[in-house]
């Protein structure tokens, strides 16, 4: 409700050509760059007057570019998926920067400038004032299911009602020229932890621990294979028998410098998948941390759970770390059906929360053909007040 969905694909699409495409230009231009240094030695004049020299130079600031703008850009779309989860099970309307800085870790300074930016570049329907973000959609009711008792609005994130004491509520909001109702969907599907986990978690992970297998094996292989050239750089007898092969070199200077070529390539190659492999270790944390909590999650007889007692939390000496690794798996989208809840000064995940879109709030029934302020449902019968023109 509050990202621009479409744009957010074509720019994770945009991120993953960028990486790739930045990888190999800085795989091929440092190559260049070190084999040139390599074979001139200290003929710094000759080095730079290469003709490679320039487009090698210009290659890698624009790759270091592309990696940077990439990086940052995944960094920040995945805190716009936090703040619009946090955005999406608010009923008050006004979300403090406070708030939004207890729920992502950081201070409200920098709660204000990333909303100020993703405000323009990857989210939508809300405005800045003061030291709050006010959300588009205003809670025009919030009932409970059971009883009908109206409920004020903060007690919506208890999940009861204070006169039937039900966790059955929900809010009828209108935003966007739209009709939405907020429920807290605590039903038998969410018992089963795949209710709470993304889909496809268990072959992402499998997918991660393949790809960091094959990097630790490149590096390893690599690395062994260096240090062998290395070894072989100053041996005479293998020079010796270079020359003397048949192959087509006319000097030892000349296998030398090919020796040197191995040794720099295997070397940046293994720089190459250090953050691979930094990344897929992050990314298999993320992915445990978020089997974990949605197994907590559905065992969970609330419909709410605080974070300090969330297993990887509470079992972690580093509890911001661990904190941090929770955030991630959100951030990630590895876990649904669930968002952060600063309440009472306490940071709680909502669990069931569901927000269902033109929907009747009496009935469920979807609300379609709508023209006027007023909406008659087509099923029940009953009159909705505030729908607006569909568009």
């Amino acid at each position: 409700m509050y990202l621009k969905e479409k744009l957010l694909k074509i720019l994770k699409i945009k991120n993953v050509i960028f990486i790739c495409l930045a990888i190999f230009g800085i795989v091929v231009s440092v190559f260049n760059i070190i084999s040139l240094m390599s074979h001139y030695g200290n003929d710094w004049e000759t080095i730079l007057s290469a003709r490679s020299m320039p487009a090698n130079i210009t290659s890698l600031i624009v790759d270091a570019v592309l990696i940077t703008e990439s990086l940052v850009s995944r960094r920040f779309i995945g805190n716009a998926s936090l703040f619009s989860g946090y955005f999406e099970t608010d009923l008050d309307g006004y979300v403090s920067f406070a708030d939004l800085a207890a729920v992502t870790g950081k201070s409200e300074k920098s709660v204000n400038r990333q909303l100020r930016l993703f405000r323009k570049l990857y989210m939508k329907g809300f405005e800045l004032r003061e030291n709050q973000a006010v959300l588009d959609s205003k809670t025009c009711l919030c009932e409970c299911q059971s009883c009908g008792g109206v409920i004020e609005k903060r007690v919506y994130f208890t999940g009861v009602c204070p006169y039937c004491g039900s966790s059955d509520l929900f809010a009828a909001v209108l935003t966007g020229n739209r009709f939405y109702s907020i429920t807290k969907n605590v039903s038998e599907e969410t018992k089963q932890p795949q209710y709470y986990a993304a889909k496809n978690l268990t072959a992402r992970k499998v997918l991660f621990c393949v790809l960091l297998c094959v990097m630790l094996s490149l590096a390893v292989i690599l690395t062994m294979y260096g240090i062998s050239c290395i070894a072989n750089y100053n041996d005479k007898e293998y020079l010796k028998k270079i020359l003397l092969s048949g192959k087509s070199y006319s000097s030892f200077d000349l296998i030398k410098k090919s020796i040197a070529d191995d040794i720099i390539m295997s070397s940046i190659i293994v720089a190459a998948c250090v953050p691979v492999i930094i990344n897929c270790v992050k990314k298999i944390k993320r992915n445990i941390t978020a089997n974990e909590c949605s197994g907590y999650f559905a065992k969970s007889r609330t419909p709410f759970v605080y974070a300090n007692k969330l297993p990887t939390v509470n079992r972690s000496k580093n509890k911001a770390t661990a904190m941090k690794s929770v955030r991630g798996a959100m951030r990630l989208r590895y876990l649904k059906n669930c968002a952060f809840d600063y309440h009472a000064k306490s940071l709680r995940i909502a669990l069931g929360a569901k927000v269902v879109k033109d929907r009747c709030p009496y009935c469920n029934g979807a609300i379609t053909g709508a023209v006027d302020v007023n909406y008659t449902c087509q099923y029940c019968g009953r009159v909705i007040m505030n729908v607006l023109d569909k568009k």
